[in-house]
């Protein structure tokens, strides 16, 4: 897979995938390579109350396994052939308001006489909150950006994106809000011990940020702001809503968001999709007759 250029994670998740399945198959001494114990596992998992999506995701790192088989000459028959993918439930996930992403925001002030760490960090999460709910970046796009992918100080700000998870780059434009808090970031960005490194986020000590502090950081972020259920990829979410909302079209939505289907826009956009539609009619005068 990594000779494929597949992504860690990737690997990763397929690799554990693969290790999960073979466990259970220890576990009731079933031979792997059949479809009846494929098919045990997939129910075991819907009796734990695995979501579809955890199945769906652990049938694929099996599968990929006995592909690889078959391509090597390891095995002649697909044991799994006509194994049927598990039901995805629909997931209403809610995005953030208005006054929510205020209350976030809120908790990036820094109290007078605070420690030079606290101000630093102050300043960079109200930078990564604000393009995170703009832009709709994934975590690992957000964490590969690096100083010279920012141009925060253009007349029409953006940032570059060149580790997408589709692998292909893209430009992700930004409000000259959020701009002025990236240039706030950059000017105290200068005094870290770390300021001479290629990436643009950097930890509050002598460290880089990486994907379990920008997930602590921002959860903590939320959890002041007293918001229950957060997790980082509602900004994502939020960011898809709010453009749609505010009048954009989904094309541009698809092109900032990195989406190269609309099934994926629907999937992100679903929870508000009727309050945009109230709000749509409402300019389309169709009482005039």
């Amino acid at each position: 897979m990594r000779g494929q250029r597949k992504s860690a994670s990737t690997v990763a998740v397929y690799l554990r995938s693969l290790e999960q399945y073979l466990t259970f198959c220890d576990s009731i001494e079933a031979e792997p390579l059949r479809k009846r114990t494929l098919d045990a596992f997939l129910a075991d998992l819907a009796d734990r109350r695995r979501s579809g999506t955890t199945a769906r995701s652990r049938l694929t790192g099996v599968r990929q396994f006995v592909r690889w088989l078959l391509i090597e000459d390891e095995i002649d028959v697909d044991p799994f052939a006509g194994v049927k993918p598990p039901t995805v439930d629909t997931k209403v996930i809610e995005p953030l308001t208005a006054a929510q992403i205020k209350a976030m925001l809120a908790t990036c002030t820094t109290p007078a006489g605070a420690a030079k760490d606290r101000k630093f960090r102050d300043v960079r999460d109200a930078a990564l909150i604000r393009l995170m709910v703009e832009t709709g970046l994934r975590a690992g796009e957000v964490l590969g950006i690096e100083v010279g992918d920012m141009r925060h100080r253009e007349a029409h700000p953006f940032l570059i994106v060149r580790k997408a998870k589709s692998r292909r780059g893209r430009t992700v434009p930004f409000s000259g809000e959020a701009g002025v808090a990236v240039d706030r970031y950059m000017r105290a960005r200068r005094h870290h011990a770390l300021a001479d490194s290629p990436a643009l986020w950097l930890g509050a000590r002598k460290n880089h940020l990486n994907y379990s502090g920008l997930y602590d950081t921002l959860t903590e972020r939320a959890e002041r702001a007293g918001i229950d259920g957060f997790h980082p990829h509602l900004m994502r979410h939020t960011a898809a809503h709010r453009w749609l909302a505010a009048g954009g079209s989904e094309g541009g939505l698809m092109a900032v968001a990195g989406w190269s289907r609309p099934d994926m826009l629907m999937r992100y956009t679903a929870a508000r999709a009727e309050d945009r539609a109230a709000a749509e009619a409402r300019t389309l005068n169709l009482g005039e007759l």
